[in-house]
């Protein structure tokens, strides 16, 4: 027999009531059919759960394991029902969710700020994974993804997209004692025999795109390190022990810069993707401005605090989308 989630809520209800006449009121069966229903569980387990005491049933060692692995299995199945049901019904909170930590914050916080229909819940950039897979496999409602501009995207009819930065130069983050440093802008040619950290997946210049513009130039990157977000890993670059990509709204520590890539070899965009059928037009609306809202605030940052900002060349700015 196998195990399933009925047996594990019989096992949980017996445990917690102590005694079958208790156990089968609340299961709604009789003592004798509960009786047999703990004998076939025993049995597929191969071993008891419970003793006799009295008038009482008490769990075993093993039982009293079992009892409370059944007890977080029985939890989390009907918490997944109830999700379910409030998603079908449009009633749950609408999780939101970005492919970039320090946007992430700033999206959420523009988000509480408008008339959602639906309660929010922020869920930080997933690992493992891309964010567009998580929206497509119901994990997560709707996002802010960052994809390359050169990039054509697998066809996925269960994911709904509208366009919030048109273009986003990418930057090289560089060590401000690296030679390159003091320069307005990077000939990526010049750094293509760089230890690489590679960003977020969804812009990885192994890409067949980035690959493709790459290729053009004559530069093969040698990816050492990630994927990873840039934030963690500053430290590779500040000591010198790598360079890497960066998005405009991207922030220096102290001993790192940001210098625009000459030519702007690599263009991203900025796209509001969400689960066709989990959210509303009018929310999906909200979702648009207060992704827009945070961009600029992140660029206003940009702009007072970056250094590469005040020289650089309107292209190679990022343009939102109108």
């Amino acid at each position: 027999m196998e195990l399933e989630v009925r047996h594990l809520r019989v096992i949980a209800v017996v445990a917690q009531q102590g005694s079958l006449p208790a156990a089968a009121a609340a299961l709604g069966v009789s003592t004798a059919t509960l009786g047999s229903e703990v004998g076939r569980i025993e049995r597929a387990l191969g071993c008891s759960l419970f003793r006799t005491s009295g008038d009482t049933l008490a769990c075993t060692a093993i039982g009293e394991r079992v009892a409370a692995r059944a007890r977080v299995v029985v939890n989390e199945v009907s918490l997944l029902r109830d999700d379910v049901r409030s998603h079908q019904s449009g009633q749950g909170p609408l999780r939101l969710s970005s492919d970039s930590l320090r946007y992430f914050t700033s999206f959420v916080s523009h988000a509480y700020a408008t008339d959602m229909r639906r309660p929010l819940l922020p869920v930080p950039p997933l690992t493992g994974t891309t964010t567009t897979e998580a929206i497509s496999d119901g994990r997560i409602d709707v996002a802010v993804v960052i994809a390359l501009a050169a990039t054509r995207p697998r066809e996925r009819p269960d994911v709904g997209e509208r366009l919030i930065v048109e273009r986003e130069p990418l930057l090289v983050a560089l060590s401000a004692s690296h030679p390159l440093a003091a320069q307005r802008c990077v000939d990526i040619r010049d750094l293509a025999g760089e230890d690489w950290i590679l960003p977020p997946v969804e812009i990885d210049p192994g890409s067949e795109a980035t690959s493709s513009v790459l290729g053009a130039l004559g530069v093969t990157l040698r990816s050492s390190y990630g994927p990873h977000d840039l934030g963690p890993l500053w430290p590779a670059v500040v000591t010198g022990r790598a360079v890497s990509f960066a998005v405009p709204t991207a922030a220096a520590p102290p001993g790192g810069v940001l210098r625009p890539l000459c030519d702007q070899p690599i263009i991203a965009r900025r796209l509001l993707r969400w689960r066709l059928g989990s959210i509303g037009e009018e929310d999906v609306e909200r979702c648009v401005r207060a992704a827009g809202s945070a961009y600029r605030e992140q660029l206003t940052h940009t702009a007072q605090t970056q250094g590469w900002w005040p020289t650089a060349r309107s292209d190679e700015k990022p343009t939102l989308a109108s």
